[in-house]
């Protein structure tokens, strides 16, 4: 089977497309991934470095800031178009596969018009702009979220599938072992640039963790903001203190969500993704920086089933960060409450789900490529 894949823009875009690509590999023994992303974007290094080829394309989201900027954007998506259409007609793929944000949008619409089988991923609670487009053309779209099935037009063919994520998640043996006198672990990142706002809120939750005994914390600033964060801590006497780490890149995240008491991040679709498949409570903030305020919708969708406490950036600079990892880290009964409402989240077979609809969209129309 060939695979055409195409994705970019975010790291949350690009993760589920290789987590796609892993599983067909490993499923079907003849199968060949091709991936198609944007010219300089991220998807290059990160496809690359996990052993694909990647094929890139000249193309850019639509700016909200510069309206200017459309009709720019739409020649370059238009041309892009057209590039796509000659790479199917080349590559001659079983089924193309997308995963969301603009960069996807050329070779899913070049698919469709060709009569190739299509199929994108949404791993978002409100889908995006691209999504949206393409979504009546395409033979399917597989959702991380149930309630995503509101935000598509008419026409379109859902189905829900959850997100998938890395199969070490949730099955870590063993937990990282903790500085002498800690009980507890606290769990903090904010993406892999970092966050400076949600860094500055745990630098100061971290000073203020000092009066709960036997709290670990461990923090990832992102590379960017990471010497500025260590001289935060000096300034504030906590340079070397065995309770605190800090670290500009955390690796092994099925380790450290699985030795973690409580979790705060971002509410990027991997990330609860991550923190269903290992069970953990979360404090959720949310980016305001994203298209369409999606991972507000993200966290909206947890915090009201109970499965998590979301905190808007706006509010961190109140105590409501600090009073919340109070409550939880003395309240188990809540903590465990949190975990277990996100694990029903959890999408053990997203795998099997997507497979399973591979097959049965390659042969519903297999012979129509044109």
């Amino acid at each position: 089977m060939r695979v055409l894949l195409t994705c970019g823009g975010t790291g949350g875009h690009i993760t589920p497309a290789l987590a796609i690509a892993d599983m067909l590999r490993e499923n079907l023994a003849d199968c060949h991934c091709l991936f198609v992303g944007t010219v300089g974007g991220m998807e290059e290094a990160m496809v690359t470095r996990a052993g694909y080829e990647i094929r890139t394309l000249r193309v850019a989201g639509l700016s909200r800031k510069n309206p200017l900027e459309i009709f720019r954007t739409a020649r370059l998506m238009r041309a892009a178009v057209r590039e796509a259409t000659a790479l199917v007609r080349a590559y001659r793929p079983d089924i193309i596969i997308g995963t969301g944000s603009y960069a996807c949008y050329p070779t899913l619409a070049a698919g469709a018009a060709l009569g190739v089988p299509t199929a994108v991923h949404e791993s978002n609670a409100a889908p995006g702009l691209a999504v949206r487009l393409l979504a009546g053309r395409l033979d399917r779209v597989w959702l991380g979220f149930a309630v995503a099935k509101k935000g598509l037009p008419k026409g379109a063919k859902p189905l829900v599938v959850g997100n998938p994520i890395g199969v070490s998640f949730g099955r870590v043996r063993e937990p990282l072992p903790l500085p002498q006198g800690c009980s507890k672990m606290v769990l903090s990142f904010g993406g892999s640039l970092g966050a400076a706002k949600l860094n500055d809120a745990v630098l100061s939750l971290m000073a203020a963790e000092r009066e709960i005994p036997g709290v670990y914390h461990l923090h990832g600033t992102g590379a960017r903001d990471f010497a500025r964060c260590e001289a935060v801590l000096a300034e504030r006497g906590l340079a070397g203190d065995p309770h605190i780490a800090l670290s500009p890149f955390l690796s092994d995240m099925p380790r450290l969500m699985a030795s973690a008491d409580l979790v705060i991040c971002r509410a990027g679709a991997m990330s609860i993704a991550e923190l269903a498949a290992a069970g953990r409570a979360a404090i959720l903030v949310p980016s305001p920086n994203v298209t369409g305020d999606h991972q507000t919708k993200n966290a909206a969708v947890l915090a009201a089933a109970g499965a998590a406490l979301m905190i808007e950036e706006s509010f961190l600079g109140n105590g409501a960060l600090e009073g919340a990892v109070k409550s939880l880290l003395t309240d188990t009964a809540r903590r465990q409450g949190l975990a277990r409402e996100i694990g029903r989240f959890a999408s053990p077979d997203v795998g099997r789900k997507i497979f399973l609809d591979v097959l049965a969209l390659v042969r519903a129309k297999k012979g129509r490529f044109s």
